[in-house]
């Protein structure tokens, strides 16, 4: 186990691992010179995600997000930590995502799974990252499903107990890539830093100065001394071309001047905020299209979580639907848009309503949900149609009842083999039998069930039985 091995031997274990990886990846450039992602969507066409909410008192689902929208989403975003906790069957806490409800959904749908080093790198073994490709391996091959995977996000900021350590988040993310892709190769690593905006998020004090010397030296990349907004927000994060497939961003809004009060965004907000200027200020903060999407053609870009925030407990004059469709129009469903910044192939919606800390300290009820006002989820329909093809979208399948599958398609960058193709290609049979409750299971499986509830019946009989005899 990684936590009782020394310092030095996981460093050579892990220089060793990396050097196996580049060298494999290294060959593969040889034999084919690729100009797309891996599974990137060809042409121009996008995808459009959604991240749900599966908890009380909101109990969304994929199959709701379909139904309210019209069409059939082609991505989920589904979240868990590592090292996995596990699943506490009173309260229905810990354990692995639910992967089942896109089974429900009953498309084939591709998995967004977002896993979250929650204790801190230092409590992430190996053994954690094997069992994490294995559920992987599992998704690809036996549900047939292409599977992205969003490690340790949002890395910059002490907001996550991970944040703000580039040294570790390196080691750790290479441990990450060797080890999963070990097990599952087809696995689509998105790495998915927080905006620029307001870097470096009031961190330049008492956090800055307690860090290592050498987590310093590779934050103070104007080398000035000090953590300021002229340092790259992202820079000391990248962990390397090599061990990156997409590229994605958090990207909200939340209100100019104050993100607290309902105000409409500026026009040409996302494309501000993407290629390096502050939109409420004007001020120059770190690119991110220019240098990690239009700069890298082997790369595909997302918006790995976005949306724009309608404060609840605000009473001014913007409505939830001017806000939101505002949003619409100028960041996901604007034409203009999606020719300006060609490499952006996902947007994932944050499909939640949530209480967070505002700028002033205190709490802030934001929703971020389309689908929950009527005119917000009419105009995003209305968009969508009138983009026509642009937007590429999930095929209807019958959940399976066997796990056993031939596999999910090949990992290339071939003509040819795209996301579309991965995630709309399915070989699985429509269900002959009952669910179980992890969803639909093989008939082995099924019969084990049945099984085991004969025995536990039959033990029931028995002692009844035999504590009548004694009475």
């Amino acid at each position: 186990m990684l936590a009782s091995t020394s310092t030095s031997s996981r460093r050579s274990r892990t220089r060793t691992r990396r050097t196996v990886a580049r060298a494999a990846l290294g060959l593969a450039a040889l034999a084919t010179v690729t100009s797309a992602a891996q599974f990137e969507p060809p042409n121009d066409q996008v995808l459009l995600g959604f991240w749900f909410d599966s908890a009380q008192p909101y109990s969304d689902t994929p199959s709701a997000i379909n139904n309210n929208l019209g069409f059939n989403v082609p991505v989920f975003q589904m979240a868990q930590a590592i090292p996995l906790p596990p699943f506490d069957w009173v309260t229905g806490a810990g354990g692995p995502a639910p992967e089942n409800q896109i089974e429900k959904s009953a498309t084939d749908a591709a998995v967004f799974l977002t896993v979250y080093p929650v204790d801190g790198f230092q409590t992430v073994t190996d053994d954690d990252f094997i069992a994490l490709g294995k559920q992987i391996l599992d998704y690809q091959v036996n549900l047939n499903r292409t599977v992205f995977l969003r490690y340790a996000p949002e890395m910059q900021g002490t907001w996550m107990k991970y944040g703000m350590q580039p040294q570790a988040f390196n080691q750790s993310w290479h441990d990450m890539y060797t080890l999963v892709k070990s097990v599952a190769p087809e696995t689509i690593m998105v790495w998915a830093p927080n905006t620029p905006q307001g870097y470096p998020y009031g961190q330049q004090g008492t956090q800055y100065n307690a860090l290592s010397a050498v987590d310093k030296a590779l934050l103070d990349t104007n080398n000035n001394g000090q953590l300021d907004a002229g340092d790259d927000a992202l820079a000391p994060y990248y962990p390397g071309d090599d061990v990156v497939d997409w590229i994605g961003l958090s990207i909200y809004y939340k209100g100019i001047p104050s993100d607290t009060q309902n105000t409409i965004q500026p026009n040409g907000y996302c494309a501000n905020v993407i290629s390096g200027t502050n939109p409420e200020s004007g001020d120059a903060i770190t690119p991110w299209y220019g240098p990690y999407c239009d700069q890298k053609p082997d790369k595909a870009c997302m918006f790995a979580e976005a949306g724009a925030a309608y404060h609840v407990n605000d009473a001014g004059t913007a409505t939830q639907a001017a806000l939101q469709q505002a949003w619409l129009k100028d960041c996901v469903t604007n034409s203009s848009m999606l020719d300006a910044f060609p490499r952006i192939k996902l947007y994932m919606q944050f499909e939640y309503e949530k209480t967070e800390t505002a700028n002033n300290g205190q709490d802030d009820l934001r929703d971020y949900r389309l689908l929950n006002v009527t005119d917000v989820r009419q105009e995003l329909a209305a968009d969508l149609q009138s983009l026509g093809t642009r937007f590429s979208w999930a095929q209807s399948r019958a959940p399976p009842t066997s796990i056993s599958s031939p596999g999910a398609p090949a990992a290339t960058n071939s003509a040819g083999t795209s996301i579309i193709q991965a995630i709309t290609a399915t070989t699985r049979p429509r269900p002959t039998t009952f669910p179980s409750l992890f969803g639909s299971t093989s008939d082995g499986t099924q019969r084990a069930e049945w099984a085991e509830l004969g025995i536990m019946v039959a033990a029931g009989v028995v002692g009844a039985w035999t504590v009548m005899r004694t009475l």
